[in-house]
């Protein structure tokens, strides 16, 4: 097994390197010259510098979420929806439209999906996905979205063959599922550095945006080692999932990093035909319904209690201490949730009742 997979890391080694004396234009970037020393990374005022394009804009709110020359990260823990999400993203870089609330204001964009840790036939269903999304033929290829399989090959390797398909495909996204593949230990400080360094030269030189994923600290939203850590801190966004288990299963997602204005929250499912869609999850009552819907269950309309009564039942019913139980009641008359009558006794009011009727 030591001597095929050595063999197989030969071949693919001359293959590279034989790619690489094709000619390459790298117009769209002039590296500096470091044989130039400091005058060669020095702010130049004289010629205008752009902003690098957006890639994937947030539709709704038109704020540009991956912009080139930059990277990102989606984090979440283990079978959340990671996945799901980088490919929804690489559908909608590839949509005429636009898909889970995303598009891309570039026209025949171009994607690399980069898989390191699943067997081919769950990247290959990874690849149909996106042509299902698209509406495109799943028993083709298209030069528009094209796919590797890296599980079988070292963290070297894997890192030679990104490089050459990035330079040879010229990708506007790159989807790498995950970064972790690409070191040996993601919790040595040297080796995440040069990881997260490598592709943010990938990002600039290739003129891209590349986008990550990451697991998070187990019970926490950390990310994962340092690693992690870097990832946050020279990435221009970081995209964090959460699973909600309600009456609907759904997946939040939430920056919790952003170097420019950040997109809005939102939510996804994943549904019948196994697609990521756009979900809205029923809007939580708001606080004062909360506490009217509480003290109804407690003083029922048309009763009244007592203040030392009152005070007693949020006690005893929302397991709390005296101090909290007054609080709570203070907060009930402020929102008009339940009012005291000349008597000194507390009842609920009836909706629309003005404040200073008697229920009697």
């Amino acid at each position: 097994m030591e001597i095929s997979r050595t063999m197989a890391d030969i071949a693919l080694s001359k293959t590279i390197s034989n790619e690489s004396k094709t000619a390459i234009d790298l117009s769209k970037f002039e590296p500096p010259k470091e044989s130039d020393g400091w005058k060669a990374f020095r702010i130049d005022l004289t010629k205008q510098v752009d902003p690098p394009e957006p890639l994937i804009i947030q539709t709704d709110t038109g704020i540009p979420m991956l912009h080139r020359r930059n990277i990102g990260t989606i984090a979440a823990s283990a079978k959340v929806g990671k996945t799901f999400l980088i490919s929804a993203i690489g559908a909608a870089a590839l949509n005429d439209d636009s898909f889970l609330g995303f598009h891309c204001p570039k026209k025949e964009a171009k994607v690399l999906f980069v898989d390191t840790e699943q067997d081919v036939s769950d990247t290959q269903n990874v690849t149909k996905r996106v042509h299902r999304i698209n509406d495109w033929d799943t028993s083709m290829n298209k030069d528009s979205f094209i796919s590797l399989n890296l599980r079988e090959i070292s963290s070297e390797k894997r890192c030679e063959v990104i490089e050459s398909a990035i330079r040879d495909i010229s990708p506007d996204l790159v989807m790498l599922d995950g970064i972790v593949d690409l070191l040996a230990d993601f919790n040595n400080i040297e080796q995440s550095k040069n990881a997260v360094e490598m592709l943010t030269r990938w990002s600039t030189q290739y003129d891209c945006h590349i986008i990550t994923c990451l697991h998070v600290n187990k019970g926490t939203a950390e990310l994962r080692g340092h690693l992690g850590a870097f990832l946050r801190q020279k990435g221009e966004i970081t995209i964090l999932l959460t699973k909600k288990d309600e009456s609907t299963s759904y997946i939040e997602a939430k920056a919790i990093d952003s170097r420019h204005r950040p997109i809005d929250d939102f939510c996804f499912r994943i549904n019948a035909e196994a697609l990521p869609e756009l979900y809205y999850p029923e809007p939580k009552p708001a606080t004062t319904e909360k506490n009217r819907c509480f003290f109804e269950n407690i003083l029922k309309v048309g009763n009244t209690m007592s203040y030392a009564d009152l005070r007693s039942e949020v006690m005893k019913v929302s397991e709390v201490k005296e101090r909290t139980a007054e609080r709570r009641i203070k907060k009930a008359v402020e929102e008009s949730v339940i009012s005291k009558n000349e008597s000194g006794f507390y009842y609920i009011p009836f909706k629309n009742e003005p404040q200073n009727e008697l229920p009697f």
